[in-house]
């Protein structure tokens, strides 16, 4: 009777331990799978969850090329400089600026000879006292003879830390005139910076909205004027600060 006490006992203690040992293994279990679902939905140690949506930020969709949006400027395009002025909406235009300026004469340089020139100079001096306060001519008189939608071309270099102002007149004869500020060669033709379409003494970069090179090194352009009406001798000289 006491031998199968004890047996008993030792049955019932063996008992014990098998299902304590279990309920360790069966915690233990639980808590590795509640430890992987919280990695999952963001714990410290975890796997977490795939890349999802990049937060908005300073940087976000940068280098992304961006469509140009009706009403505001086009960003530029990786490759290309950046608006230096007031930039016009219409990609149909501006390519047509741009075809007009690669098929355009150059422009000559330097004072000319003759009465037509006197009126040039005069009315471009006389826009520069308002649109160019402050600033001093920089540079040679660009000027062509065009015809209605004629083009021609100067080259210019945009030196860093300068503002510029540049400032066209056109003679009798001119009913509509615009000046362009283009990319040089090697860079892929783009439209820097233009005035408006009307008048014929138009200004690029006017009073402190002047044009700045973005660069720490010269930046070459090509000075576009553009006959839009009439014809005749129009003219543009570049004033700095």
């Amino acid at each position: 009777m006491r031998f199968m006490t004890s047996r008993t006992a030792i049955t019932v203690a063996c008992l014990g331990a098998l299902a304590l040992s279990q309920c360790k293994k069966k915690d233990q279990g639980q808590g590795a799978q509640s430890g992987f679902q919280q990695g999952q939905s963001g714990g410290p140690y975890g796997p977490g969850p795939g890349p999802g949506p990049a937060p908005a930020g300073p940087d976000a969709g940068a280098g992304a090329p961006q469509a140009c949006q009706p009403g505001q400027p086009c960003q530029p395009q990786p490759g290309q400089v950046p608006p230096l002025g007031a930039v016009g909406n219409d990609p149909n235009a501006l390519q047509a600026i741009i075809a007009g300026a690669l098929s355009g004469g150059a422009a000559s340089l330097g004072l000319l000879t003759g009465g037509e020139t006197a009126q040039l100079e005069q009315g471009i001096k006389m826009k520069a006292q308002t649109d160019a306060k402050g600033k001093k001519p920089d540079g040679q008189l660009m000027s062509a003879k065009l015809a209605q939608n004629g083009h021609a071309q100067a080259d210019f270099v945009l030196q860093p830390g300068s503002c510029y102002t540049f400032v066209g007149f056109g003679n009798p004869g001119v009913f509509a005139y615009q000046l362009n500020i283009l990319t040089a060669p090697p860079m892929p033709p783009q439209v820097l910076a233009q005035s408006g379409a009307g008048g014929v003494d138009p200004v690029v970069g006017p009073g402190e909205q002047c044009v700045k090179n973005p660069y720490p090194t010269p930046l070459s352009v090509k000075i576009d004027m553009h006959v839009l009406k009439g014809q005749g001798l129009v003219g543009a000289q570049a004033y700095k600060k």
